[in-house]
């Protein structure tokens, strides 16, 4: 009898508020998606972890931080504002080659897998001192490709080269510019500022001097002579007994005597962006990189499954929220609607 009497006409307007609220939140419940297209982002992070990257010359929130900790901030708000079904894989740049140390990961599903990957790499895990840039940038543009055929890098430096290398011994780019899209970050100031020791706990404990650094490029990148050219050094003495034949790059070069200081090298890396096809961006904050990351060009298309219990959610949360509104509230509105229907 009590179901037989029982019809919607009968519930008043909070009953029926209420109602739908548990409709809808049972539907939540379900976890409901949908294949649909979308707008997503497919991103390869490299972080140069040489020690030049160690340089403290940004400022956040009145802290002075280094140029690796910086881009690392800018790294993770980034991975905030990716959007569901965007992939980002991560890699280190030292010596001459990028290492992928994580494979393309949906954002979502594991972001926080990638957010502490992100937070842990440390400038420690560097597997030689060295840093040829050039190099670097052209590994990690092959890792990209291998990566897929959407997928753009990122590749955070300082352009700081050490030991100096000889242009006549860098690697060609023997691929098409554009081919791989992206962009270099250059990260610091242009500035010299001296490149710190740090202990266990990045604590500054010390500077490198000169002595300490290579200030000449090792075996294979400076000029290569030919025999006759070799001879005529060896009748050529400097004035303090140095024979041209056993330091065939003379003694202290200018070029080569603030080898222990880095700033921001932006004119070699809008060369290297130019002969690549990159781009060449900045990092003045850590929220433009994110911005830069999600532009219309860098975006692609792609079906994907889209979690839609926020779209049921929320209305539910209005729902529940209206229905703790005082009675006159809903005196109002039922008046309202049948002034209406009149």
């Amino acid at each position: 009898m009590i179901l037989q009497r029982f019809s919607f006409s009968s519930i008043d307007l909070r009953g029926r508020m209420m109602l739908a609220s548990v409709v809808l939140l049972a539907i939540t419940m379900l976890s409901p998606s949908a294949t649909l297209p979308r707008r997503v982002f497919d991103w390869f992070f490299v972080l140069d972890i040489t020690q030049s990257m160690n340089v403290r010359d940004y400022t956040l929130n009145g802290k002075s931080i280094s140029r690796l900790e910086f881009s690392k901030k800018a790294m993770r708000e980034a991975l905030r504002e990716l959007p569901c079904g965007s992939t980002v894989a991560l890699g280190m740049f030292t010596e001459r080659s990028t290492q992928n140390i994580v494979r393309p990961l949906e954002v979502c599903a594991h972001f926080s897998a990638l957010d502490q990957t992100i937070a842990h790499m440390d400038w420690r895990m560097a597997w030689a001192a060295d840093s040829f840039i050039t190099h670097g940038v052209l590994s990690g543009i092959a890792q990209t490709a291998k990566l897929g055929s959407n997928m753009h890098l990122a590749f955070f430096t300082d352009g700081h080269q050490a030991p100096p290398s000889n242009p006549d011994y860098l690697p060609k780019f023997e691929g098409k510019p554009g081919e791989v899209g992206g962009m270099l970050v250059g990260t610091g100031q242009e500035a010299l500022s001296r490149i710190p020791k740090l202990d266990e706990h990045d604590n500054i404990i010390g500077y490198w001097e000169l002595e300490e650094v290579m200030r000449f490029a090792t075996f294979g990148m400076f000029t290569s002579k030919s025999v006759h050219e070799m001879e005529k050094d060896m009748e050529v003495e400097e004035e303090d007994g140095l024979n041209r034949r056993n330091a065939s790059h003379g003694r202290n070069p200018a070029e080569d005597t603030q080898a222990n200081l880095s700033g921001l090298n932006e004119k070699a890396l809008r060369q290297l962006a130019d002969t690549t096809g990159l781009q060449y961006k900045r990092l003045e904050s850590p929220y433009g990189f994110a911005r830069d990351i999600t532009s219309s060009g860098m975006a692609t298309w792609r079906s994907g499954k889209t979690d839609l219990r926020p779209w049921f959610a929320l209305p539910a949360l209005l729902l529940i929220l209206a229905y703790f509104m005082p009675p006159g509230f809903f005196d109002f509105v039922q008046q309202h609607l049948r002034l209406k229907k009149r």
